[in-house]
């Protein structure tokens, strides 16, 4: 009998021990949760009962009490229902097993009435025996300040883009801006089988502009120029670009060529309307542009459109100056 008992305190022991060393883990995980500032969420799936910890309620503006007694709707309460979507689809793969965890960045709605980002993460511990999860176990973490920083970076970067893209002396894209405008519309265009139409615009005797007013001045009618040009396009897809120097590109998508042609006759009009005083122009002594123009079909391919414009853009000042010439692959 007495080796019975010795057995039964020794066993005692070491249950003691272990609920000891539990106790002492606890208490552990306790202050990590509390230095973290971590919300815990457990939850019996198919019951829908869930408990929350204080930090959980918190992180939405509430004391614990004041959410209580909890389950699933409690969550769904507070989801944002834009989120749901998301969330369903990683719990979905996450009990289908093709993920170890469930993972999703979500908004909930604080106390105040503002939306707080978390990160939701959890697992299943328990499985019913059909296979279905019975219990899961996750974290909640305030990463509002993460977001909203990634907000803030991505406006900047984004304002940084359209700043690349954007020519400083005139406010018109730039080369890059063009070249990229062209590869696509010339996709759209292709595929479509419609026409395009591409012009080259030069400042007329620029440089005897500012050889009598300076660069200062030169620099100020540039930018009237490529304004001028801009409020001439008909179309909100049309496009206009500085090209270089006094030179400006513009992008005429599904416009053939009887139609560049109004609209070249708009831009020339345009130009001499601005009245940009010009002491060595022939034309009233008002600063004038040439256009070349080129159009294309998708069955005859745009690679030469640019050579073809600048070749109609030759012919012109050629020709005089103030005008346009056309340079046409197909009608």
């Amino acid at each position: 009998m007495n080796n019975i008992f010795q057995k039964l305190n020794r066993q005692i022991a070491v249950l003691e021990e272990q609920v000891s060393h539990l106790k002492e883990r606890e208490k552990q995980l306790e202050l990590v949760l509390k230095s973290t500032g971590v919300g815990v969420w457990d939850w019996y799936v198919q019951t829908g009962e869930v408990s929350f910890n204080e930090r959980w309620a918190n992180i939405i503006g509430y004391k614990l009490q004041e959410i209580l007694p909890a389950n699933i709707e409690t969550w769904l309460k507070y989801a944002h229902p834009d989120d749901l979507e998301s969330s369903n689809a990683a719990l979905k793969a996450h009990w289908e097993g093709k993920t170890d965890y469930y993972i999703c960045e979500s908004r909930m709605r604080h106390k105040n009435g503002h939306w707080v980002w978390v990160y939701d993460t959890g697992q299943v511990i328990e499985w019913e025996v059909d296979g279905r999860p019975k219990r899961m176990i996750g974290t909640h973490l305030d990463i509002t300040e993460k977001k909203e920083f990634e907000a803030r970076l991505a406006k900047a970067n984004e304002q940084l883009r359209q700043l690349s893209y954007v020519d400083p002396l005139t406010k018109i894209p730039n080369r890059r801006a063009y070249e990229e405008k062209l590869n696509s519309v010339i996709e759209d265009t292709q595929r479509m089988n419609a026409p395009l139409s591409l012009f080259i615009i030069d400042i007329d005797k620029f440089k005897q502009f500012n050889d009598e007013f300076g660069h200062d001045a030169g620099d100020k009618a540039l930018y009237r120029v490529a304004q001028s040009i801009r409020k001439a396009l008909p179309r909100k897809t049309d496009f206009i670009a500085r090209f270089g120097g006094e030179e400006f590109v513009v992008i005429l998508p599904f416009t053939n060529g009887s139609d560049a042609i109004h609209v070249a006759n708009r831009i020339l009009r345009a130009i001499i309307s601005e009245k940009i005083i010009h002491p060595r122009s022939p034309f009233n002594n008002l600063t004038t542009v040439s256009i070349g123009v080129a159009t294309t079909c998708s069955e005859h391919g745009a690679d030469c459109l640019l050579e073809n414009a600048d070749q109609a853009l030759y012919k012109a000042k050629s020709n005089g100056r103030n005008r346009y010439e056309v340079f046409s692959t197909c009608n």
